[in-house]
């Protein structure tokens, strides 16, 4: 489905098929957008492996720290251009129980540190050369749909659930004319039954930077 025909369908749904519209174009985009942001993040419907700029990063000789894309939700795996075995994901503490004084040992990297600052994998040993991480991860959308024509970046069979998302934000405005919250978790309900419930921030972090990607959550 394109942005415009999600609209149309939103507004079907909405009952809101006649002007002066209850809902401008313009906010109805911004729904769409965080609809398939949102499904991505329940999902995980979005993987990639060294096919887009943000799965393969510079490393640098005697930089140790290699910041990750906003975009991207796990790292599957990664590996060093130059090498054919895959790096470890790691935790500070791992590191610090096994190996004094890491943090000042240069060479070949053959482990990435999830953990030491957000964003960012810090390769062990520091790279004594320059090289290319690959990565395989899961991943936000690229871009937000911003024409008309423009398409969700996932499958297609998901898109006609992403204006649940929409009704449910649309309803949960704060205005008379709108507003109605049974409508809205009715919505999200519907919404959740095709992509799940959103993980906290909390756990989401700690599935990420200790590369487990089956971790119960921690509260």
């Amino acid at each position: 489905m394109t942005l415009a025909e999600l609209r149309a369908l939103f507004r079907e749904e909405a009952g809101d098929t006649a002007e002066p519209f209850l809902w401008l174009n313009s906010i109805l985009n911004l729904y769409a957008n965080e609809a398939q942001t949102e499904a991505c993040r329940r999902g995980h419907l979005l993987r990639d492996s060294v096919t887009t700029a943000i799965c393969q990063l510079a490393v640098t000789a005697g930089d140790p720290i290699v910041e990750l894309d906003p975009r991207i939700l796990d790292i599957q795996r990664m590996r060093l251009a130059s090498q054919f075995i895959q790096l470890r994901g790691i935790s500070v503490q791992e590191m610090d129980d096994s190996i004094p004084g890491w943090e000042n040992q240069t060479g070949l990297p053959w482990r990435g540190v999830t953990d030491y600052q957000s964003n960012a994998i810090r390769l062990w040993p520091s790279p004594a050369a320059n090289d290319v991480l690959k990565l395989s991860v899961i991943r936000l959308p690229l871009v937000d749909m911003v024409a008309d024509t423009d398409e969700p970046e996932i499958r297609k069979e998901y898109h006609p659930q992403l204006v649940q998302w929409m009704l449910h934000r649309a309803y949960a405005k704060q205005d008379s004319e709108v507003f109605d919250a049974n409508k809205s978790q009715t919505a999200l309900a519907n919404f959740e039954k095709e992509f799940g419930s959103r993980s906290s921030a909390r756990n989401a972090a700690w599935r990420a930077e200790r590369q487990l990607q089956f971790a119960p959550p921690i509260a």
